[in-house]
């Protein structure tokens, strides 16, 4: 763990004490935060277990329906909300939503990638994740578990009761570079694919990598054309500027050298909710904030 985020952990306690009184001076009456995780390896399941009951008994895990309501401003924000959100579509979800999510009656939002869905080989998804979502890695350094969920795998997520979402076709980055066709292509296909292949809309995209100069303002606008919400990766409250197109998230693990991840403890998740480090992404949120206008 980084020394910031140790030092961010201790002081966790007396900065969730500050915000219960900011708030109750300011009366504003709740936050809406949104929660990414990834793959979850073998060895962290019983600790995302521990996590999602603590986050359970200090947060109001909302679905994606009522997620939805909230961040158009059609239902009130009260208390601490929090949605739940998986990216890229490793296989390791589908064990989650059976053996987890199910049985603590949570509904999350799975961003899948079109082209990763559609691979059959093992080998073949970690050179996909080698190539794409681990960018210009050696297949060696690939964890096993870096594997594809499949099509029946989405649709027993969808009988389940979870949404669905978009994660581009190939999980390019769509910063100022990319050109017009290649966005239509990451965009549209993408969801058109996920939409005719599973009978479902598709209003759900989280651009890839997350940080601000991992998408662009010409992106943004022609996401909007096809997506009714549009997640980011940059940290922040959604409840303080709501707009469907800039939803800030906040990711609930880092890699490690051999690009496994592992969750963050939970004092220093909880100082992420609280707000603890906004003002670190207080620029970026600026800056897609005004992309939406």
């Amino acid at each position: 763990m980084h020394l910031h985020h140790q030092l961010q952990s201790a002081l966790s306690p007396a900065y969730t004490l500050i915000k219960k009184i900011s708030r109750q001076a300011s009366k504003i009456q709740g936050s809406l935060r949104v929660i990414a995780y990834h793959d979850i390896p073998l060895s962290q399941r019983d600790s995302l277990v521990i996590q999602l009951k603590w986050i359970k008994a200090q947060w109001n895990i909302v679905t994606p329906s009522q997620f939805e309501f909230m961040i158009r401003g059609d239902e009130p924000i009260i208390g601490d909300n929090v949605l739940i959100t998986f990216d890229d579509g490793f296989i390791s979800n589908r064990f989650i939503a059976d053996e987890i999510l199910n049985p603590m009656d949570i509904k999350a939002i799975f961003f899948v990638v079109s082209d990763f869905v559609s691979i059959k080989n093992s080998k073949q998804a970690q050179q996909f994740v080698a190539n794409n979502i681990i960018p210009n890695s050696n297949i060696d350094n690939i964890p096993e578990n870096f594997i594809n969920m499949q099509w029946h795998d989405l649709e027993v997520l969808l009988d389940y009761g979870h949404i669905i979402g978009s994660h581009t076709k190939n999980h390019s980055r769509l910063d100022s570079t990319i050109s017009d066709d290649s966005l239509k292509d990451q965009l549209f296909i993408s969801g058109d694919t996920l939409s005719k292949r599973l009978g479902v809309n598709i209003d759900h995209f989280a651009y890839t990598f997350g940080d601000i100069d991992s998408f662009s303002e010409a992106a943004l606008k022609m996401a909007k054309k096809r997506y009714k919400f549009i997640y980011s990766g940059i940290r922040g409250d959604n409840a303080k500027n709501i707009s469907s197109y800039s939803i800030k998230r906040d990711s609930a693990a880092f890699q490690l050298p051999n690009n496994q991840y592992k969750l963050f403890s939970n004092k220093l998740l909880g100082s992420f909710l609280d707000g603890f480090a906004d003002f670190r992404y207080k620029k970026q949120r600026f800056k897609i904030d005004s992309w939406t206008t």
